[in-house]
């Protein structure tokens, strides 16, 4: 009896590893098997950059404007006094 038991503990042990070598196997195969390529995205990417090809490139303005441009020490002055005044308004009474 101990003997049958043991036997068949064996042969179910051996179908289990034979059962998980296979899905090994199977997972392994399907992850190198490439996926098939989309042809419509090919088409799309070439269409792409034959429009892209075919604009011309924006032109970029450099000119200066006209305005005189302010210091940076006038502009940090600008922007002190300005929140100045924002602090000042918010520490006045509100009206009751």
């Amino acid at each position: 009896m101990r003997r049958l038991i043991g036997w068949t503990a064996g042969v179910i042990g051996i179908a289990a590893l034979a059962r998980a070598l296979a899905r090994r196997q199977a997972r392994h195969e399907r992850a190198t098997v490439a996926p098939p390529v989309d042809d419509r995205a090919e088409a799309l990417r070439r269409k792409l950059d034959e429009t892209r090809a075919a604009e011309p490139a924006p032109a970029v303005d450099v000119t200066e404007p006209d305005a005189p441009k302010e210091s940076l020490d006038e502009r940090r002055a600008r922007v002190h006094a300005k929140a100045q005044e924002a602090i000042e308004a918010m520490q006045e009474e509100p009206p009751a």
